[in-house]
């Protein structure tokens, strides 16, 4: 099994690692003002391979809220503890399982509660600003989310089943056999949808969608806002210019947290 999930407190340059059949590529970086002030990033970013399966989570915390950064690391655990769960075959049934996971969601919300509750402040912060956060407190921590799991169907071909799940504006790209087909548009990306730690999901339903959406799926991309420089790239590319930039995006006014994850087979 190989097993990746990102450090709030640290960067991973655009890295590469094949795990048979997935060719997988990802990195991390928290904004420049982030790491200037040694804060935790907003962002996390979660992979599992085993068996010929692969399940994913990439979060993005909302800032606004108390601590996105929790919010993000607790759902991206817990999102891929359930995939990695999910029988093979269920996910087949796209509505069943996406009742499922909405249900689980809410489910979370208690757990959730108890994790803002317990966190504890800084005993050095300025009292004006533990003011403003105990009352966010009370209004729970919030992100948004894209998760998904790929099955290969056997040792022989390259097709797999996957499902998808979204809830917000991360990225999602993706090829199949004839090239990108991300304008196909199943899951897109919506600024007011998320996912809170005391109210569940927020702005409505979850988006999922199934690999037979988009016909023989070869390859997908996902990665947060933060990356946005790689929007308009009808190619995704190599490893060492995927590297520039992020530090391009990095030096940026508007520079945010990133995540970046490329799956390939």
């Amino acid at each position: 099994m190989y097993t990746y999930y990102s450090d709030q407190k640290k960067e991973t340059p655009v890295s590469s690692v094949y795990r048979d059949p997935f060719s997988i590529r990802y990195g991390y970086a928290r904004s420049s003002e982030t790491q200037e002030a040694d804060d935790s990033g907003q962002d996390f970013l979660a992979f599992e391979v085993k068996d010929r399966s692969l399940v994913f989570a990439v979060c993005d915390g909302v800032s606004l809220s108390f601590c996105g950064d929790l919010a993000a690391r607790f759902l991206s655990e817990k999102l891929i503890q359930w995939l990695g769960e999910l029988p093979a075959d269920e996910y087949r049934d796209e509505a069943g399982v996406k009742e499922k996971l909405a249900s689980y969601l809410t489910e979370l919300t208690v757990e959730g509660t108890e994790t803002i509750r317990k966190h504890r402040l800084p005993n050095f912060m300025p009292p004006i600003l533990r003011e403003v956060l105990e009352e966010k407190r009370t209004k729970g921590s919030e992100t948004m989310f894209i998760c998904g799991r790929i099955d290969m169907a056997d040792e022989m071909t390259s097709q797999a089943g996957m499902f998808l799940a979204s809830s917000g504006d991360i990225r999602l790209r993706v090829w199949n056999s004839s090239g990108e087909v991300t304008s196909d548009g199943k899951i897109q990306p919506e600024t007011k949808k998320r996912w809170s730690t005391k109210d569940g999901l927020i702005g409505g339903d979850i988006h999922t969608v199934t690999g037979q959406a988009f016909g023989e799926v070869r390859r997908i991309a996902v990665y947060s806002d933060g990356f946005s420089a790689i929007d308009g790239l009808k190619q995704l590319p190599s490893t060492d210019q995927l590297q520039i930039l992020v530090k391009k995006s990095l030096q940026s006014p508007l520079s945010d947290d990133l995540s970046f994850l490329d799956i390939a087979w």
